[in-house]
């Protein structure tokens, strides 16, 4: 039953049920976008220093 109701919600996301999954996962890209940025950022002004 868990896990019928568990690949069901994966599968078919309501947009009106209030999303337990839908949150975090958005936040755990946002800050992934966030760290490559910075990550792309740090290497472009690390190339210009360089010369």
């Amino acid at each position: 039953m868990i896990l019928r109701h568990r690949l069901r919600n994966a599968s078919h996301p309501r947009p009106g049920a209030p999303g337990r999954g839908n949150g975090p996962t958005a936040r755990a890209s946002d800050i992934i976008l966030v760290m490559m940025a910075g990550l792309l950022v740090i290497a472009a002004i690390f190339n210009i220093l360089q010369g």
